[in-house]
């Protein structure tokens, strides 16, 4: 790709493992591909290396919901010292955090490239060599899909890299990264297990390519690319899953994330999450910033044992009053106190909207200790059961409109408001709403279900109402928020058409000269 890029993955066997908790762990030196990939211990070791990367913390594993995805209509950034980033719409392409993901997305490409060159080689199990060469594939592809909604259209490069110098590669066409990507996801999809074989969270089954390609159609069909034939497509993938009769939702909605930080295996709800594991004591370990960063504001300098959380994403009152009386998803998702230097909890009062931060992922219910103050071993959910019933219901409202999709929609709210999620109840169900109602109450039912999860502005985006809501987010903080916020209004007001994509990094654009800037950089 380019210099960085290709001197980073070049040394990909020297493999930061321990991504996925059902992979060998153990670090390897570095080697030559000539001599590794003869044993499935060593592919092994070679597909945790591919997996490692949504864990990390440059990753899945805190910037892409904490910080990429930090200033929606559901949430800010409250840190009042860091008036620079991606966050508060003040970068270029020099900025690191724009640069780290487009680094870290080509490193887990270029391992999963040489992976797949080598894997034919291998002396395993035929079927085992199948669903790793699946995995590997379907991770390809879910990285090119990240870039692609990040970036727009980017190089595709399927082999590996053979020298540092062959870096001036032509970017492809948004509409072709998404060709190959649905051609990798479907032929994924044949190559690995059931999720009722492999039953875990931090590996890729059926389930989890079916769901990944219904977002992956829903982003499609949406801006900028408008291919509404996708919808159809979202739809069936969706359908899939829920039909397989291998996923249910929870019952107890805050109990999805206790368990996440507890390393509770939930895959019948979780069908992704990173394989987040370790207090970072030693390398042997793969920490991520899920209720650190994003957790429920703590300062104690007993961190050890209570939690050190810096309460990064803060709530917008248009979230919290999305929550109607009775729904118990909103003071699970939207912190109601703080910790204080001892520990205690201090309760926020009642109008101090701004002051509430994310609460899904609670220091207090993880079970290693010591804590570590700025990592923590907390899994984080790329794909839950709830969001392909709500993605279903968006995608069957626009093929045929909303007859038959209440049904799923509804099975999420009933969840939400402590209900038997199978019955109806009149109560918290939506009835009776024609297509374009239907499509504002799924709208607001995914920042419901779903905010903090990293999933808010590319909803935004394939909606066509990013700009719209940001110049919304502006006016409500302006109004509404003491001085101590107004530094969100200025940050939302900034947002602009050259937000929708972030700038080609400028290592790459000064690297590769066959690479073109977006629009506005």
């Amino acid at each position: 790709m380019q210099k960085l890029i290709s001197i980073t993955c070049l040394a990909l066997l020297a493999l930061a493992t321990g991504c996925s908790k059902f992979l060998d762990r153990k670090p390897l030196s570095t080697v030559s591909p000539n001599n590794y990939y003869n044993t499935e211990s060593e592919v092994n070791s070679a597909l945790a290396g591919v997996y490692s990367i949504c864990a990390m913390e440059f990753m899945w594993g805190g910037r892409i919901p904490i910080r990429h995805n930090a200033s929606t209509d559901e949430s800010f950034y409250s840190v009042t010292n860091q008036l620079v980033g991606v966050w508060w719409f003040n970068y270029d392409g020099s900025d690191p955090v724009v640069t780290e993901m487009w680094t870290y997305l080509y490193t887990g490409i270029e391992r999963a490239n040489m992976l797949l060159a080598n894997i034919e080689k291998t002396q395993m199990d035929a079927g085992r060599k199948k669903a790793v060469i699946g995995e590997a594939r379907f991770l390809r592809a879910w990285y090119y899909f990240t870039l692609v909604q990040y970036y727009g259209g980017v190089p595709l490069k399927t082999e590996p890299s053979s020298s540092v110098n062959n870096v001036d590669i032509a970017r492809n066409s948004a509409e072709s990264v998404y060709a190959f990507v649905e051609a990798e996801m479907k032929a994924a999809e044949e190559l690995v297990g059931e999720v009722t074989d492999i039953k875990s969270t931090e590996r890729i089954s059926k389930s989890t390519v079916r769901a990944a390609m219904a977002r992956m159609y829903l982003q499609w069909a949406g801006e900028p690319l408008k291919n509404t034939a996708k919808y159809a497509d979202a739809r069936a993938a969706a359908l899939k899953v829920v039909q397989s009769g291998q996923h249910e939702l929870n019952p107890d909605y805050k109990q999805i994330y206790i368990n996440e930080c507890q390393d509770v295996n939930d895959w019948k709800e979780c069908i992704w999450e990173t394989g987040n594991w370790g207090n970072n004591s030693d390398a042997n370990r793969l920490g991520g910033r899920h209720g650190n960063e994003n957790g429920v504001r703590c300062t104690s300098s007993n961190d050890q044992e209570i939690g050190y959380a810096y309460g990064f994403n803060s709530t917008t009152y248009k979230l919290y009053h999305l929550y109607a009386a009775g729904d118990l998803r909103r003071d699970w998702a939207i912190a109601n106190y703080t910790l204080n230097s001892a520990g205690v909890k201090a309760p926020i009062g009642a109008t101090s909207i701004y002051n509430r931060n994310c609460g899904k992922w609670r220091r207090e219910y993880e079970l290693l200790r010591p804590l570590n103050k700025n990592y923590t071993p907390t899994n984080f959910p790329i794909i839950r059961y709830a969001d392909v019933l709500l993605m279903l219901a968006e995608a069957e409202n626009e093929v045929s409109g909303p007859a038959g999709a209440f049904e799923y929609l509804n099975m999420v709210r009933r969840r939400g408001y402590g209900k038997p999620i199978a019955t109806a109840d009149p109560a918290v169900d939506i009835t009776g709403l024609g297509q374009v109602a239907f499509r504002q109450e799924i709208q607001d039912e995914r920042a419901r279900e779903l905010c903090f999860e990293g999933v808010r502005k590319m909803d935004l985006i394939r909606w066509g109402i990013y700009l719209e809501a940001m110049r919304d987010q502006a006016l409500e903080i302006r109004a509404r928020a003491t001085n101590t916020y107004q530094y969100a209004a200025t940050a939302a007001e900034r947002v602009s058409e050259r937000h929708l994509l972030y700038p080609i990094p400028a290592i790459e654009m000064s690297l590769n000269k066959s690479m073109q800037q977006n629009p506005g950089w």
